[in-house]
């Protein structure tokens, strides 16, 4: 998800978010002609998490949780959010 600039360090996660937007790509902008709805929560997303920051979520999390390959979303994103204190509390 590029802006084929060559510039590897504008293509963070959370930097395409800021261009694109919670929602996507504008209806208008859209190579087909049809698009999935994206719903917004009232909650913490994932998403918005910072990549170090998730990263060592998902260590924490996966040691937490007994070496899980896939740690549980809940732990990741109280990590992110709330603190590891929080997330130990599960």
């Amino acid at each position: 998800c590029g802006n084929f600039d060559g510039d590897s360090a504008n293509d963070d996660r959370l930097q395409v978010r800021t261009r694109v937007g919670r929602t996507g790509v504008p209806q208008e902008e859209l190579l087909f002609k049809t698009k999935t709805p994206v719903v917004a929560a009232n909650r913490p997303n994932i998403n918005d998490c910072p990549a170090t920051k998730l990263d060592e979520a998902k260590a924490y999390c996966r040691a937490q949780e007994g070496g899980k390959l896939i740690p549980s979303m809940g732990c990741l994103v109280d990590y992110c959010f709330a603190g590891k204190g929080f997330a130990m509390n599960g």
